[in-house]
């Protein structure tokens, strides 16, 4: 039962990774974190976050801005293991409700506001080598690469193609982790081996849904979205 629900939930968060391009994996790990465990549900959402980001940026292949593609992986990466370090010698819980409680007012602000208002160069690069940051803590650096990106690619298709290629890549690292740690376990592998069907289901239901979907809408179901995931962060650290 504990893995047709969160076959469920993974099913619905993919969906959701598959019309925006992000925000998948931080509605799914509460979920699964409750019904598999932390680490399985860590190396289940990593191997898949890989398999389905993987799959949206090949099928969306000729929409990758490949400039902003390396700027931002190669920026974030040696900020995520700077992270990844913190996360082994800090206690953050509180930095963690401090950067959802800044996400949900990002969110709120952008979704109440009539005009988009962009950030100076100097502090884009600032919100980058946070995101990285905060990926390497938490897992979450996804909201702060979106405030990014929104900026830098205007475009809904370039934005959820590259932003789709950015966690395939990052994801495939963290999976690497893990399977050095010893989390790929037999169960794990199992729920991998379901979890698979339908992240292509999802992802091929998601990129139809997002055809639907008008510039405008789309930035505002991205700004909704950051709230989400604001009170996401808020309740479930």
């Amino acid at each position: 039962m504990e893995k047709a629900l969160f076959l469920a939930a993974f099913f619905f968060a993919y969906t959701i990774q598959a019309v925006t391009g992000f925000a998948g994996n931080i509605f799914a790990m509460p979920v699964g974190t409750h019904l598999l465990g932390l680490h399985s549900s860590v190396a289940v959402l990593n191997a898949m976050g890989f398999f389905a980001c993987g799959l949206l940026a090949v099928m969306n292949i000729k929409h990758v801005h490949w400039r902003e593609l390396a700027k931002i992986v190669l920026t974030m990466l040696p900020f995520v293991l700077v992270g990844i370090w913190l996360d082994s010698v800090l206690p953050l819980d509180v930095l963690l409700k401090i950067y959802g409680l800044i996400i949900l007012l990002v969110g709120a602000k952008n979704l109440v506001s009539k005009r988009q208002r962009f950030l100076p160069e100097w502090a884009l690069w600032i919100v980058l080598a946070l995101a990285g940051l905060i990926q390497g803590m938490f897992v979450s650096g996804g909201a702060l690469l979106v405030i990014y990106t929104v900026q830098k690619l205007q475009d809904r298709q370039q934005f959820r193609a590259t932003l789709s290629m950015v966690w395939a890549v990052l994801n495939f690292i963290y999976a690497g982790i893990a399977v050095q740690q010893g989390y790929f376990t037999p169960d794990v592998v199992q729920v991998v081996l379901m979890c698979i069907p339908a992240a292509v289901l999802a992802t091929l239901v998601g990129n139809r849904l997002q055809r639907h979907l008008s510039q405008e809408r789309f930035l505002k179901l991205t700004y909704v979205l950051l709230l989400c995931i604001g009170l996401v962060l808020l309740v479930t650290s």
